[in-house]
C-alpha cells in the first residue's frame, strides 16, 4: 500500500492528563498508482509498532474501498471494504458495503445493506469528513468500521462493526476560545461515538482536517489528540473533495 504522488501529509500528537503517549499516527494524503485520490494511515503503539494501517480510496466525500491491516504480537489480520458503487457514478450515502477479512477459520465474507449506513475506517484523519456528514443528520448514521475493540477474539478482528454515531455543532463562548485557540476557521463538534468516545468534543478546519479532538475516559482521564506537522498543498482545496 503506497502513493504514487503525496499532496498532504500529517501526524496527530497523543496525550493523556497533559502526559505525552507513545502512539504513532500519520497520514498522506495524494494520488496511487492509477491517479485516484488516496488516503494512507498508520497509527502504532510502543517500539515494537505494532497496530493498524489503513489505505482508503475517496469519493463524493466518502471512503469508496479501504484496505485494513491489524499487526500484534500474535499475527496479522487483513480485512477490505468497499461501497457497491455502479462503475461510472460517484459514491454516495445509502451504497451497500462488501467486507471480506481474514478469521481464525478462513476468509470471511459479509454484505451490509446501505441505508443510513457510513462507511468509517477508525482513523483520526477520516474524523473529519465523518464529522460533517453526520452534523447534516439530526438523528445520527449508523457507522460501519472494522472492529478492533477486543484484539484477542481474534474471529472478529476486523469484521464489520455497526454502531450508531451522531454529532452536533458546538456554541457558546467556550467554543469560541477552543477554536480561536486552534486556528482560524475552525468548527467544532460533540461527538457521540462508541462506547468508549462519549461526548468528545472535536474541532475541523475549512479543509475537513481533524486539528483536535478531546475526550473524557470512563476513568476520569483527560486524552487530547493535536494535528502536528502538517504539509499541505497550495492545490488541494479539501480533504474530502
Amino acid at each position: 500500500m503506497r502513493l504514487n504522488a503525496t499532496l498532504a501529509q500529517g501526524r496527530y500528537h497523543y496525550s493523556c492528563d497533559g502526559r505525552e503517549m507513545p502512539v504513532q499516527d500519520s497520514w498522506q494524503l495524494g494520488h496511487d498508482a492509477e491517479g485516484r485520490r488516496s488516503l494512507l494511515s498508520r497509527r502504532l503503539v510502543g517500539e515494537q509498532g505494532f497496530g493498524i494501517e489503513v489505505f482508503a480510496l475517496l469519493g463524493g466525500g466518502l471512503v469508496s474501498e479501504c484496505h485494513v491491516c491489524w499487526r500484534d504480537a500474535v499475527d496479522e489480520v487483513s480485512a477490505h471494504y468497499r461501497l457497491c458503487c455502479p462503475e461510472g457514478r460517484i459514491p454516495r450515502l445509502g451504497d451497500a458495503i462488501e467486507v471480506s477479512w481474514t478469521g481464525p477459520n478462513g476468509p470471511q465474507q459479509s454484505r451490509i445493506g446501505g441505508g443510513n449506513r457510513l462507511l468509517f475506517p477508525l482513523m483520526r484523519v477520516f474524523m473529519g469528513p465523518l464529522l460533517k456528514t453526520l452534523v447534516q443528520h439530526e438523528r445520527g448514521l449508523e457507522v460501519v468500521s472494522p472492529d478492533i475493540v477486543d484484539p484477542s477474539q481474534r474471529g472478529k478482528l476486523l469484521s464489520p462493526r455497526v454502531s450508531h454515531r451522531s454529532a452536533r455543532g458546538m456554541a457558546g463562548d467556550v467554543a469560541s476560545q477552543r477554536t480561536q485557540d486552534l486556528g482560524p476557521d475552525i468548527s467544532g463538534f460533540i461527538y457521540q461515538g462508541d462506547e468508549g468516545e462519549r461526548d468528545a468534543h472535536c474541532y475541523v478546519d475549512s479543509r475537513s482536517l481533524l486539528v483536535g479532538y478531546d475526550w473524557p475516559s470512563s476513568t476520569g482521564r483527560l486524552w487530547q489528540v493535536r494535528l502536528r506537522d502538517l504539509e499541505w498543498s497550495p492545490d488541494l482545496a479539501s480533504l474530502a473533495s
